[in-house]
């Protein structure tokens, strides 16, 4: 946009008189009074967009922002508590430190945005009037997106808001005034990314709790960042301020929202390109000084706040010496002069600071980093500081340990350290959206609506076929009279198993290299295209490490003529384990492996013989590949005949993972309940998992219904990776599994504890 046209598009917005202006601050000012005796903890936040500002509606956390990250605070889980949230820029990862108490935090596991190469974040009342939700914009990736974290145990998915403008950079959560406003944030959205002659654009989009509506598009002549609401006098009305870039520059701007359309209040131009800004009452005076710094230098630029006739004016800058480049100044608000923070280079101490605007700021209090550690960024809450660090000074660097300093006296005394969530790839942010399509996707709501099926994996031409298996109630175990029995089989007890469907063969080498090797299976969507979303889902599911020998050693893999496959083997459990959540992901269907109490059931089949088809092992041969038939090898799935529920190589082939731990006591507890109702027990350590069922490479009596075995560290002898690998048995050539779908899908927390036993790490 022209500069003309920046001026008449101002114009236009301040409707051409600044008694209209004053006028309306001072309303919205009595409105704010009486809105905030109603609406307790209700946050506002502001964007400069373009040359204009929108105006909040009560106080709220200022957004800072360094290289790397955005850090502000919020009470996320409304429990009347600041807590902290830290964006990474590149990732879109949120880290969360909920406050239990002063110095003390519940710090969990990053939090997927939607976004990456975030431009701008914001803090509000997105959801409800109790808790503060995110919302974030990203140019390059073209997304604005909203984050509610009520809940600190369970990740929400991010919710995106459509938008026809194109490379939104800066979102702010903001009441905005006029018809149809409501206690609730809405959101003020500057773009860039748009056609000629108006690249820069503003977009409002009106929240109504459930959905957010977009109600005006505008054109402006620049581009804002480094948003944040603020106020510039004690009890003074709450307005937005950023740097807007500009034909003319760059120039710090405030203003107001608050009858609906955009007013700008206060403009500083001629600031440095790049600079940052906070504000305070550093002076212990009604109007606040505007403090102007660019990181890694040692100089501020302040701006002393002067009021005449309600309209409020910026002095001419004085630079003012700090002797060190700064990296980050975030401000100490007291009752009634504010403080600094001064976080400088990587090996010194941040500190404390009084500050006059006149003289250099003078040091109160060091607070030194964690020995070996680079401070890079500080927080400020009402009686703690809290800063980050890294373990290196290389640049860019995510923070990845923190330590809190809480007031005592008239001094910060070092409370706690530690380390914070790791950014690393996690898969766990993927259930709520798996969860949300499997939901959208069911068919078979009864047990009398299931089927056997084929499917087809998306992306590829590979089947698999599914069996039902009807809810019902067994006797689990083995008789003391049976042959062979083992201690561990009993005692026998009732199990009631609720409705399921069970693979009907092992899974297959065709099956699992899908999941084992990414990029193949990548370019088989090239000739069957699925929906990117799902692409996506599935890809973020975390794959196997590329494995450093034949998996398969040799003993066969792809299907032959007329054949089905052969069964892959030498997986974790928790190899099968993330299979089943890939697969989740890749169909719409939830997918696990069975628990113990599923697989003796559908082995079974109804049976209570020692084998599915009676007590003979003469007869195993006609069912199940051991020691004496399997020429010392797996063979293909399904060349067996099948148990009396359709299930072939139940018996044999290969042995199969279940969920379960194995507790030579949990049959006991069981028989002393009567009847247990769908049992599983649950790990709580690497060893022992079970296996069922038996393999190629054992004698009869190990392929029995009820025999049991247990997984052991020695299946990882040859595996030369230190630690050994979480994803292959290179000693357990005998071990694959099957999966089952249960008809009653459970929710996400629970999809996840399937999925990820927490135990894997050996």
């Amino acid at each position: 946009m022209t500069r003309r046209n920046t001026a008449v598009y101002e114009t236009m917005i301040m409707h051409a008189s600044e008694t209209v202006r004053v006028e309306r601050d001072a309303e919205y000012s009595t409105q704010t009074t009486r809105k905030r005796q109603s609406w307790p903890r209700s946050v506002a936040l502001t964007l400069l967009l373009g040359g204009v500002l929108g105006l909040g509606h009560s106080a709220g956390a200022f957004v800072y922002e360094t290289e790397q990250e955005f850090l502000s605070t919020g009470d996320f889980n409304g429990d009347g508590k600041p807590d902290v949230v830290i964006v990474d820029r590149y990732t879109g990862r949120v880290r969360l430190g909920y406050q239990l108490e002063p110095g003390r935090f519940d710090w969990v596991d990053w939090r997927s945005s939607g976004a990456k190469d975030v431009a701008g974040v914001s803090v509000g009342k997105l959801a409800d009037l109790k808790h503060d939700s995110l919302a974030l914009a990203s140019a390059d990736a073209n997304v604005i997106t909203v984050v509610h974290a009520a809940n600190p145990a369970l990740a929400t998915d991010p919710v995106v808001i459509p938008s026809v403008a194109l490379g939104p950079n800066a979102v702010v959560a903001i009441d905005l005034g006029g018809p149809g406003n409501t206690p609730l944030h809405d959101l003020f959205v500057s773009s860039i990314y748009n056609s000629d002659p108006t690249p820069n654009r503003v977009t409002l989009f009106r929240n109504d709790g459930r959905t957010f509506t977009q109600t005006a598009e505008l054109p402006v002549g620049g581009s804002g960042a480094r948003v944040n609401r603020v106020t510039l006098k004690r009890g003074g009305p709450e307005l937005a301020a950023g740097v807007v870039t500009d034909d003319d520059g760059q120039r710090l701007l405030f203003g107001s929202l608050a009858s609906g359309q955009p007013v700008t209040t206060l403009s500083i131009p001629g600031l440095p390109r790049n600079a940052d800004y906070v504000l305070g009452h550093f002076r212990g005076q009604p109007l606040k000084e505007v403090v102007l710094y660019k990181y890694g230098e040692p100089t501020l630029t302040v701006h002393t706040l002067t009021e005449a006739g309600g309209r409020i004016e910026a002095s001419a800058g004085r630079t003012i010496e700090v002797g060190r480049p700064v990296r980050q100044l975030v401000v100490m608000e007291g009752e009634t002069k504010s403080r600094l923070l001064a976080v400088f280079g990587d090996d010194e101490p941040a500190e404390v600071m009084d500050f006059d605007c006149v003289s250099p700021p003078v040091s109160v209090q060091k607070l030194p980093g964690l020995t070996n550690h680079f401070l890079n960024a500080g927080l400020v809450l009402p009686d703690a500081v809290l800063l980050f660090s890294v373990i290196t000074n290389d640049r860019p660097r995510s923070v990845s340990q923190y330590q809190i300093y809480v007031a005592s006296a008239d001094r910060y005394e070092l409370m706690a350290f530690g380390t914070l969530a790791s950014l690393a790839d996690r898969d766990d942010t993927t259930v709520p959206a798996i969860h949300k399509r499997i939901v959208a996707q069911l068919t078979a709501k009864t047990a009398a609506e299931m089927k056997p099926y084929t499917n087809t994996i998306p992306g590829t031409a590979v089947k698999y076929e599914m069996v039902p298996i009807p809810g019902g109630e067994f006797v689990m175990g083995s008789p003391e009279t049976e042959k062979d029995r083992k201690p561990d089989e009993g005692p026998q007890h009732k199990v009631k198993v609720s409705p399921f469907w069970m693979g009907k063969y092992e899974v297959t080498w065709d099956q699992f290299l899908l999941y084992m090797y990414p990029d193949d299976e990548k370019k088989l969507r090239e000739t069957n295209p699925t929906p990117e979303d799902v692409n996506q889902l599935s890809d973020a599911v975390t794959r196997p490490s590329k494995p450093y020998v034949d998996m398969s050693f040799g003993m066969g893999k792809s299907a032959r003529s007329g054949g089905i496959g052969f069964p892959a083997i030498a997986m974790t459990q928790h190899g099968a384990n993330k299979f089943c959540h890939w697969l989740s992901a890749k169909t719409g269907h939830f997918y696990r492996l069975p628990t113990e109490a599923e697989w003796e059931y559908a082995c079974r089949a109804g049976t209570t013989s020692a084998y599915s088809y009676g007590d003979d092992p003469d007869k195993l041969v006609e069912y199940g590949w051991f020691f004496d038939n399997s020429n010392s090898k797996y063979q293909e799935v399904g060349r067996k005949k099948p148990n009396p529920w359709g299930l072939h190589d139940m018996h044999g082939n290969v042995a199969e993972w279940v969920l379960d731990q194995l507790d030579p006591d949990f049959y006991k507890k069981g028989a002393s309940q009567g009847l247990v109702v769908d049992p599983w027990n649950k790990a709580t350590k690497p060893y022992p998992h079970v296996v069922r069922g038996g393999s190629w490479d054992d004698d009869p009596p190990a392929l029995r219904s009820a025999a049991r075995r247990a997984s052991d560290r020695s299946w990882k002898m040859q595996d030369p990776q230190l630690p050994k690998s979480i994803w292959y048995l290179t000693d357990a050539q005998i071990v694959g599994f099957r999966i089952v779908r249960p008809l009653q899908v459970p929710p996400p927390e629970d999809l996840l504890k399937y999925w990820t036993s927490g135990v894997e790490k050996d």
